[in-house]
């Protein structure tokens, strides 16, 4: 997805196109995986504009709200992406660093096969793995 097309349905929903959303926007369709609010910000203040906590969080909320945006509570702390390919994260423990990892077409199946057992309509889910990184296992 592309920051024209974002826009664009920010637009139809009747949203404005901030300043700060709009470089919200342009970071995280850089990054390949989730950003914390706190990169966020020292994104938007490396670009010369300083929203308050209560804007930044108010902004990414929006974007929550409006499914432009995907957030992920992990150990206690949100997370931040724009939904590209579908993905889960491995996790580390001990300093904290997210990796990205794609599971094959076989989760899929497992998934439609709990939804159909189960007769549960599923909408979406997250899955993550906790362990050390390769730095943190020495």
């Amino acid at each position: 997805m592309n920051i024209e097309n974002i826009l664009h349905k920010i637009r139809l929903k009747g949203g404005r196109i901030t300043k700060i959303r709009q470089t919200i926007l342009q970071f995280l369709i850089r990054k390949t995986c989730l950003a914390s609010q706190k990169a966020i910000q020292e994104y938007l203040t490396h670009q010369n504009l300083q929203p308050n906590r209560s804007t930044l969080f108010r902004e990414l909320q929006y974007l929550v709200q409006h499914n432009i945006v995907i957030k992920n509570t992990i150990s206690g702390m949100d997370y931040y992406e724009i939904p590209k390919e579908h993905h889960h994260h491995l996790i580390c423990t001990s300093c904290s660093s997210i990796q990205k990892i794609c599971l094959n077409e076989h989760f899929e199946d497992y998934e439609k096969k709990i939804a159909l057992e189960k007769n549960f309509f599923i909408t979406s889910h997250s899955l993550e793995f906790y362990g050390y990184c390769t730095q943190c296992q020495t």
